[in-house]
């Protein structure tokens, strides 16, 4: 019998609505990713990536865990707290916006983007603060059918409005005009889902319950951002920006395991984990163990496919302008896995009430990159940055398996299981390539 108070069949079925939307999410994100590299140039691409990174940066720098607050907070549900969130959201929006507004100018000269981008691109700040408490509520609830059909009907509305104004105007100007349309689709969306209405409230017993759950996930955003971004950041003063825009197209298909599996964790493991209360760690291990390992071999298995072969299809569906993606994507996606790999742990760790454990991790991995990175990029070009950036969050996965060797909950020997279907999925298919004289899928990286 279940010891969660969760029943294993919500878990599947919420497992299996995660899944299933973020793979048509996929499919339209990857399917617009194409039509936008027909329409735009490289050097359009990489003022998106500078202007997502600042813009990713901005939201994260006063992170106190609203939605975390809510789902792990026993009083997450009433009123008082939830709206009292809300009002604290809608505050921070408004103050990172203002910020924004007053940073541009030494950030465009930085990355040479238009100040007015910046500007444009972080009215999302504003807009997205006021989205209601509804999201975290379902999430809170386990509702994740009606909670991944939400999300997905928005992106569906943002991606069109997006493509419809790059067909008329191929500018940067169009895609953060569909970016904002995107962010005003889901704020007013979110109020007409169960439980959408909010009104201001400051609750004082409230507001020291979030900030004192919240220092440490500010931190832990905060530390993991620039731990993911710093490369967006750090290459994008150095290098041009039709390489940064090639190379944010191969990480954005890199990142999709990776972000499938931040999805899992946030809004699976970590509600469950929250839910199961203070049960032991051999519990937990034995009722969320073989869930966690069925995902993490096929993540396993799809990873090995998609470096093995993931060269053909940029050359397949990208033009020439974006070649060299295809020798930037093998390796990345091996960085993405153990990315996978300190996700599904972090989660399972903030579930228990430990986020300063993930606030660690992800401060060795930052200070790896801040050391390493100009150092690789100065010695060996693109392809030393990326060799370093496969191995960055190996650095945090060591962090995050001490942490939780000591604390009970290590599934080290899932991971390592799953390491070696990847690697041999990987080897068989490159060994197949190779004897139908296809080449390697690293061929191409001593031409970067």
């Amino acid at each position: 019998m279940s010891t969660l108070t969760i029943p294993r069949g919500v878990i599947l079925s919420g497992s299996a609505w995660t899944i299933g939307t973020y793979a048509a999410t996929v499919i339209l994100r990857f399917g617009s990713n194409v039509v936008l590299s027909r329409l735009i140039a490289p050097d359009i691409f990489g003022m998106v990536v500078v202007i997502s990174a600042i813009r990713t940066g901005a939201d994260l720098l006063s992170d106190i865990g609203i939605g975390q607050n809510i789902v792990n907070n026993p009083n997450g549900d009433r009123p008082e707290f939830y709206n009292t969130a809300w009002t604290m959201q809608f505050l921070r929006g408004l103050v990172l916006f203002g910020l924004c507004l007053l940073v541009a100018g030494p950030l465009a000269r930085l990355y040479h983007v238009p100040e007015s981008a910046i500007q444009f691109g972080a009215l999302t700040l504003a807009l997205l603060g006021a989205t209601s408490t509804s999201i975290f509520l379902l999430q809170k609830q386990l509702r994740l059918a009606t909670l991944n059909m939400f999300d997905f009907v928005q992106d569906v509305i943002g991606t069109a409005a997006m493509l419809l104004f790059v067909i008329w105007s191929p500018t940067i100007w169009s895609i953060l005009l569909g970016n904002t349309v995107g962010a005003l689709v889901r704020v007013i969306g979110s109020f007409l889902l169960p439980q959408g209405g909010n009104r201001m409230i400051l609750d004082r017993r409230y507001i020291g319950e979030i900030f004192s759950f919240g220092k440490w996930i500010f931190l832990w955003s905060l530390l993991g951002f620039l731990s993911i971004n710093f490369d967006r950041l750090y290459l994008g003063s150095v290098a041009s920006l039709g390489l940064l825009g090639v190379y944010g197209i191969a990480r954005t298909m890199a990142d999709l395991p990776a972000a499938l599996a931040g999805r899992l964790g946030h809004s699976l493991v970590f509600p469950l984990v929250s839910a199961a209360g203070q049960i032991s760690h051999e519990r937990l291990r034995k009722e969320i163990g073989p869930l966690r390992l069925g995902f993490l071999l096929a993540a396993a298995i799809g990873i090995g496919c998609a470096a093995a072969g993931g060269d053909f299809v940029i050359r397949a569906i990208y033009d020439s302008r974006y070649a060299q993606a295809a020798s930037m994507l093998p390796l990345l996606l091996l960085g993405a896995w153990a990315t996978i790999l300190c996700t599904t742990n972090e989660y399972v760790l903030i579930g228990r009430g430990k986020p300063q454990y993930g606030t660690a991790a992800s401060s060795f991995k930052l200070a790896y990159l801040v050391i390493g990175l100009p150092l690789a990029f100065q010695s060996g070009g693109m392809l030393g940055a990326i060799l370093l950036l496969v191995t960055a969050d190996v650095v945090r996965y060591a962090v995050l398996l001490f942490v939780q060797l000591r604390a009970g909950v290590s599934f080290g020997r899932q991971d390592l299981l799953a390491t070696l279907a990847l690697f041999a999925t990987l080897l068989a298919l490159t060994a197949l390539r190779d004897a139908l004289s296809l080449g390697t899928p690293f061929d191409g990286l001593w031409h970067l």
